[in-house]
């Protein structure tokens, strides 16, 4: 063949096969940064969707919201109504947010909201330096894929600033047990401490599982250095504890007791009988460990092994002082159950500071796990790669499943929505000759209905007016809210005759009856509405 021939012959092109493209998927599939970026980003979206979806308030928010509409700063002091305990330095911040922005979900929700999408973003860089990329990277995406941490970063209490006050004294403290030589974790700690207690009540039990795993690691370098400024962290974090408990937490517990919040609770405390083994394992294997999804014997099941399975880890690798960070705050908060003092195992909610430890002890549990299985394979490390990508998937679809489902229907209980339903149809067209009457039976007023009518600009009243002038005009306008715990049979009529009797004659141009179910041991209550028009017309 000439030099010319052989010019003239094509060489073959290099073509996307199909191969190609399988190995550069499998690839990507394999890639810890792949996985991270879309875990985070899920676990971002998730939560800002549920903040742009504006559930509805539910009952402890507009208690809450209640309590800080009624009070100034120094009244947000003394104990709480409506059977709350909330701590002071997130009244406060409310309060200042509520008359600088105003009332709407979207403000009361905003600082919640930043604490659970700062939790996500800190969780990664924490769970790298206790155990690697690998188990940081399940860590994360156990966070950020979890039910828990993303129903309550929207809610107007303060659940999602446990979490990440939590997560900060978990980083700062595994840094410090790191750098025993280095003073600047503890200043840290020290300075973050009174920020920490005044935002996080549960706060105290990681901060003291802090004081005991620096002890542990320290008491072997007998540093005159060390040991004063683990001696000033303590007298700084139980003088701060001393004055938030004695000026403001105290009475909240008190009060809470007397209004029967024990009884309301009483599962999440030790029964002091037999039934105290039984009780541990159902709190162990409940609500608070079921992650990523709730229940109280779901997945639990699961991560509470992986947990035991990662404290096992830390012993073995004589990493005691690290064991301790992550499972003295749930000792510390069982113990403070005993005391009636604080619930333990049966809701999430109030379990958020033990998120980061269960999160970076099941993390651990799992890999490892992982890793004992997978090390008789001769390609191992793909194999631990593709395990994880598998978890990773399995956290993935979760995580999008519960958002669509949080997207069909935007609220955490129906009778949530049917309530702010009510206040929204009867305020929506209100003029000046619309008067609006809410009725309620025995207290069966939904709390979060009272929240909407402080926002309300229009009156409102709690009877019928005496004046039959304002009904009487033509074209004048009558809704009647009724709230009971049992059917009111004949209240149509009722009101009717009510009106006859003050001579104003106003027809009847719409009634509908609900029965509204809240959740959890809420009971049943009945709603009725009926709207009156006055259709004479003017002369």
């Amino acid at each position: 063949m000439t030099k010319s021939q052989a010019a003239t012959v094509k060489r073959p092109r290099r073509i996307f096969t199909v191969n190609y493209a399988g190995r550069f998927f499998t690839r990507l599939l394999r890639s810890r940064r792949f996985w991270l970026i879309l875990l985070v980003s899920i676990g971002l979206a998730w939560r800002l969707g549920r903040y742009f979806l504006n559930f509805p308030i539910w009952g402890d928010e507009a208690a809450v919201g209640l309590n800080i509409l009624d009070r100034s700063y120094v009244g947000l002091l003394r104990p709480l109504s409506y059977d709350q305990a909330c701590p002071v330095g997130f009244l406060w911040l409310s309060k200042w947010m509520i008359v600088h922005f105003g009332t709407s979900s979207f403000v009361v929700r905003f600082v919640p909201l930043v604490a659970a999408l700062a939790s996500i973003l800190l969780m990664y860089p924490i769970a790298r330096k206790f155990a690697g990329p690998w188990v940081a990277l399940l860590a994360t995406g156990l966070l950020a894929c979890s039910l828990s941490p993303a129903r309550f970063s929207n809610d107007f209490k303060p659940y999602s600033i446990d979490l990440l006050v939590a997560l900060g004294y978990t980083g700062l403290g595994l840094r410090a047990l790191r750098r025993p030589r280095d003073w600047i974790p503890p200043l840290l700690l020290i300075l973050f401490t009174p920020l920490a207690l005044v935002f996080s009540y549960p706060a105290v039990f990681v901060a003291g599982a802090v004081s005991l795993a620096l002890a542990a690691r320290w008491w072997k370098i007998r540093s005159t250095a060390r040991t004063t400024l683990w001696v000033l962290y303590n007298v700084i974090l139980l003088g701060c504890f001393g004055v938030l408990f004695f000026k403001v937490a105290g009475g909240q517990l008190h009060a809470t007791r007397q209004q029967g919040i024990v009884r309301a609770w009483g599962t999440a405390f030790p029964p002091l009988d037999w039934q105290l083994g039984w009780w541990l394992i159902r709190s162990q294997f409940g609500n608070m460990m079921s992650y990523p999804m709730g229940g109280e014997w779901g997945v639990s099941l699961l991560i509470s092994p992986l947990c035991w399975l990662g404290a096992w880890r830390l012993w073995r690798r004589g990493r005691g002082a690290e064991l301790v960070l992550l499972v003295a705050p749930f000792l510390a908060t069982l113990a403070a159950s005993f005391l009636r003092a604080y619930p333990y195992g049966r809701d999430a909610r109030v379990e958020q500071h033990l998120v980061p430890a269960i999160m970076l002890l099941a993390s651990l549990g799992l890999f490892s796990g992982v890793v004992y299985l997978l090390r008789a394979v001769a390609n191992h490390r793909r194999a631990i790669q593709t395990a994880v990508a598998g978890a990773c998937t399995a956290m993935a679809i979760f995580a999008i499943i519960a958002a669509m489902i949080n997207v069909y229907h935007p609220w955490i209980s129906r009778g949530w929505e049917q309530t702010r339903q009510i206040v929204r149809e009867v305020f929506s067209g209100a003029d000046q000759q619309t008067q609006i009457v809410f009725m309620a039976k025995s207290g069966a007023m939904p709390v979060n209905v009272l929240w909407y009518l402080r926002r309300q600009r229009h009156s409102w009243l709690a009877a019928l007016p005496a004046a039959k002038r304002s009904l009487a005009e033509p074209g004048a306008s009558l809704w009647v809210i009724d709230f009971s715990h049992r059917t009111r049979k004949h209240f149509s009529g009722n009101i009717q005759r009510q009106l006859a009797a003050r001579k104003v004659a106003m027809n009847l141009v719409a009634y509908h009856r609900q029965s509204i179910y809240l959740g959890g041991v809420s009971p049943l209550i009945y709603a009725q509405v009926l709207h009156f028009e006055n259709q004479t017309e003017a002369r």
